[in-house]
C-alpha cells in the first residue's frame, strides 16, 4: 500500500469535518483538548480510503498492509482513550460509537457499489460534521443548545453538495435533457434548499439565531441557481470540489461572527 492511498483526494470531504470542527472552536475557544480531538479525527479520516481499498482488494489480512493502517490508526485511538480517560470526556465515547457505526455502513454501501446514493452520502456527511458537537463538547465539557445548531447548520451546509453533485451527474447521463433522473435530481435540489432556507429563518424568528447566518449560505445557492438553468454538459467535479472549500470558508466567517 502506497502512501498517496493514505491522503485522501476528495477536498470537499476534507472541509465536511474541518469546517464543522473549526466553526465550534471559534464560537468558543481553541484549546488543547480540540488540537488533540482534530489530529485524532485527521488519522481517523486518513484511514478511512486504505480499509476501502484493502476490503475490495481483499487484502485485509496482508501483514504490511494491515501493519499500515494500524500505525495511522493506533495514535487516533490512543489520543481518543486520552481524551475520554485523562480529559474526562466521557460522551466523546458516543460520537466513537456513532462515527464507527456510520463508517461501517459507508464501508458495506462502498462494497455493495452503492457509495453514491443520496442516502449513503448523507450519511457520511451526517459523520464527518459530527466533529461539530464534538470539538464542541471537548472544549467545554458540556453538550447544549449550541452543539446541536453548529451541528444543524453544517449538515445543511454541507448536504447540499450532496443534491447538488447528484443533479449535474444525472443531468450528463441524460446528455443535457432536464429528463428523467434528472428532472427528478433538480426538483430535490430545490426542494433541500428551500427547505434549507425556511428552517434558517425559521430558526431566527423564533430567536434561535441571527437571521444573518443565511449569509453563510449564499454562494452555495448562487451556485445551486445557476446549476438548476445550466444547460451545460461539461462539468469539472474537482473544481466544484474547490469551490465547496472556498464556499466553506466564507461560511465559517459568517459562523464566527453571528453565532457567537
Amino acid at each position: 500500500m502506497t502512501i498517496r492511498e493514505f491522503v485522501p483526494r476528495e477536498h470537499g470531504a476534507w472541509a465536511m469535518w474541518i469546517v464543522p470542527m473549526l466553526s465550534a472552536a471559534i464560537v468558543t475557544q481553541f484549546s488543547a483538548s480540540f488540537f488533540l480531538l482534530f489530529v485524532c479525527f485527521a488519522l481517523l479520516y486518513t484511514v478511512h480510503h486504505p480499509i476501502v481499498m484493502m476490503l475490495k482488494r481483499k487484502s485485509i489480512a496482508d501483514p504490511r498492509d494491515l501493519k499500515q493502517v494500524i500505525a495511522v490508526a493506533m495514535p487516533a485511538v490512543l489520543l481518543g482513550i486520552a481524551l475520554v480517560w485523562f480529559g474526562g470526556l466521557v460522551w466523546l465515547l458516543l460520537f466513537g460509537i456513532a462515527e464507527i457505526a456510520i463508517f461501517t455502513f459507508s464501508v458495506k454501501s462502498f462494497l455493495d457499489r452503492e457509495q453514491r446514493s443520496v442516502f449513503n452520502e448523507l450519511a457520511v456527511v451526517a459523520a464527518l460534521t459530527l466533529s461539530a458537537p464534538a470539538a464542541f463538547y471537548a472544549i467545554t465539557g458540556k453538550l447544549g443548545p449550541t452543539a446541536i445548531i453548529l451541528y444543524a447548520l453544517n449538515f445543511l451546509f454541507f448536504g447540499s453538495s450532496v443534491f447538488y453533485v447528484k443533479m449535474r451527474i444525472e443531468f450528463l447521463r441524460f446528455k443535457g435533457a432536464w429528463t428523467g433522473e434528472a428532472r427528478k435530481a433538480r426538483a430535490m435540489v430545490i426542494a433541500y434548499h428551500l427547505f434549507l432556507v425556511l428552517a434558517v429563518a425559521s430558526a431566527a424568528f423564533y430567536g434561535i439565531m441571527s437571521i444573518w447566518i443565511l449569509l453563510g449560505f449564499v454562494p452555495m445557492l448562487v451556485q445551486v441557481m445557476i446549476g438548476t438553468l445550466s444547460g451545460k454538459t461539461k462539468v469539472s467535479f474537482a473544481r466544484l470540489g474547490f469551490a465547496l472549500v472556498g464556499q466553506s470558508a466564507i461560511f465559517l466567517v459568517v459562523i464566527g461572527a453571528f453565532l457567537r
